[in-house]
């Protein structure tokens, strides 16, 4: 009998800790209606969120908190670009350990450039030509073929620093924060 009281309080504590963590999420991804630079902060932040899931949980429960945040998002953000940079790009901090584990480390870096650079190409061709976004479609025409480059250049950077900053945000999580939340032991 309290093997099953047990069990349930493990299961209810994993429920609420990604609960929280999803509704964090989202509330990170709706400031991205509110602070123009959000558009592209928010979705990486909010991806972070998930790392604490995978921790705890494994895989499957922060794939799935990564589909919530998404499906959420998409429904009730009013960013609609932010929406779908956390759509496209929101999951990178789960598949960041599948690249690394590729023997060749040399093969590390342009792994991830190519799921990164691949993702945005894709994500602003749904936006401008599946979801006829004309506002979107018109800054990328004003913009032209060289700021449009630059720009796809500085979000390569921005990826790369985010990249860098995911071990130190485990480090944090596991050394400073995790040992505050006593529902998890």
């Amino acid at each position: 009998m309290s093997s099953n009281r047990s069990r349930s309080r493990k299961e209810s504590s994993k429920i609420a800790f990604c609960g929280l963590m999803v509704a964090l999420s989202v509330a990170l991804m709706l400031t991205g209606g509110l602070i123009p630079i959000a558009t592209y902060c928010a979705p990486m932040a909010g991806g972070l969120l998930l790392l604490p899931i995978m921790l705890e949980y494994g895989k499957k429960a922060a794939w799935t908190a990564y589909a919530a945040v998404s499906l959420i998002t998409l429904l009730l953000g009013a960013d609609k670009e932010a929406a779908f940079f956390y759509l496209f790009i929101g999951y990178y901090p789960l598949l960041k350990w599948e690249i690394e584990r590729i023997r060749n480390r040399r093969l590390h870096l342009p792994c991830k450039l190519l799921v990164f650079n691949i993702s945005i190409i894709l994500m602003y061709l749904v936006l401008g030509f599946l979801l006829n976004m004309q506002a979107l479609i018109q800054e990328f025409t004003q913009m032209g073929a060289f700021l449009r480059v630059v720009f796809l250049l500085m979000l390569n950077l921005c990826m790369l620093l985010y990249d860098r900053l995911l071990f130190p945000m485990i480090y944090l999580y596991a050394n400073r924060i995790k040992p505050r939340l006593k529902f998890l032991h």
